[in-house]
């Protein structure tokens, strides 16, 4: 094969390798949903949330009918907080778990008194401790651990190799003062087996 040939084959195979490279990037890209897992023992917890994070600031106090209806669509990062999430078993036996959620430090923080939590099933249908009339706050709920910032959202038993799928919806309550200063209210969704 004399010099030119060689050089030419070197180009198309050189310029190939890039032409896919950067199609396997785009796709990429294009079809990754972002989906982000912690696991804990035997079960693990997913989402579409980058470290099953919820975000609220003061912007927007809301009543626990709208709360309970949020979808997560129309409205600025932090008015209100939606998150789907599925707990999987992952040791092929039954357990007992806890959703749990730890409160992220931020420079001014809303009061827990005023962070509503409604907890449903993936087809909105309450689940106990959020089926009444008193929505919970987050400094309502049990701690987990004696520990202020970390608190027990729910308790379930799981099936080996089950998947169970949630929705959690966080909003500023509207007996909240408005104020001037902006506040933040984070907290990290976790599933700890017990």
């Amino acid at each position: 094969m004399n010099s030119t040939l060689q050089k030419r084959l070197i180009i198309v195979v050189g310029l190939s390798f890039c032409v896919m490279t950067i199609a396997i990037v785009i796709g990429f890209f294009i079809f990754n949903r972002n989906i982000f897992f912690t696991k804990n023992g035997e079960v693990s917890i997913n989402s579409v949330s980058k470290d099953n994070l919820i975000y609220l600031n003061n912007s927007l106090p809301m009543g626990d009918e709208r709360g309970k209806s949020l979808d997560g669509k129309g409205t600025d990062v932090g008015v209100q907080g939606y998150l789907e999430f599925t707990i999987k078993e992952e040791k092929g036996k039954n357990s007992r778990f806890a959703i749990v959620i730890l409160k992220k430090k931020v420079a001014k923080e809303i009061n827990g008194n005023y962070i509503k939590l409604y907890l449903t099933d993936i087809k909105d249908n309450a689940l106990a401790g959020y089926d009444g009339k008193l929505i919970p706050t987050f400094n309502s709920l049990e701690g987990a651990n004696n520990d202020t910032d970390e608190k027990i959202l729910f308790k379930d038993k799981i099936k080996a190799n089950e998947e169970k799928k949630y929705k959690l919806r966080v909003w500023l309550s509207d007996t909240s003062a408005i104020e001037k200063d902006k506040k933040e209210f984070k907290i990290h969704l976790d599933a700890k087996t017990y």
